[in-house]
């Protein structure tokens, strides 16, 4: 289904409300809403344009999203990301800032697709829809030979993405000094 940004951002920062990672980036859980989602909304518009957008559920109310980036191919740097980071991310700004960094250096050089968010809201998840939107990308995946890669962020998440043909990507790392870990995950094409 199409996509647009905000709604798509919105529904996803909303699913990471309680999640470790924007527990530990943003204390407040308002302004964590906020931050994750402007944040997350720079990176689901430059996925639009750059990458891929799979959702369920109606445009302007997903269920559930998945972003993807080809990291087969270069893919050109978000435009005026910085500023528009720290607009989006207010005095949180250098917490997001460090995530990125600590992102970048951990990221596999290999070709593959990057699987940067995965969403569902909260009414509607325990029906299969995060797995469906893998089966999907999975299937174009294996057919043109292509790896994927995701980082989880909590050992319940590492489970479901293993139940999906990802396997361990080297050891866990933490986001920042005393930060939750994040577990980095590939699935070879063919899963």
């Amino acid at each position: 289904m199409a996509a647009s940004a905000a709604p798509v951002a919105g529904m996803i920062g909303e699913a990471f409300v309680d999640v470790p990672t924007a527990v530990w980036l943003v204390e407040d859980p308002v302004e964590r809403v906020a931050a994750v989602g402007g944040q997350f909304a720079i990176v689901v518009e430059h996925a639009l344009a750059h990458g891929g957008v799979l959702t369920t559920g109606p445009g302007d109310a997903p269920e559930g999203a998945l972003v993807w980036f080809d990291r087969t191919k270069d893919e050109p740097p978000i435009p005026n990301y910085d500023a528009r980071l720290r607009a989006a991310c207010g005095r949180h700004y250098e917490a997001f800032a460090e995530l990125d960094r600590i992102l970048a250096e951990q990221h596999p050089a290999e070709p593959h697709l990057y699987v940067a968010l995965v969403g569902v809201r909260a009414d509607a998840r325990g029906r299969g829809i995060a797995a469906d939107l893998f089966r999907d990308i999975h299937k174009g995946l294996d057919e043109s030979g292509t790896a994927a890669y995701l980082e989880a962020v909590s050992p319940r998440t590492a489970a479901l993405y293993a139940s999906l043909g990802y396997r361990p990507h080297g050891e866990p790392f933490p986001i920042g000094a005393g930060g939750p870990p994040l577990y980095p995950m590939w699935r070879p094409a063919g899963g």
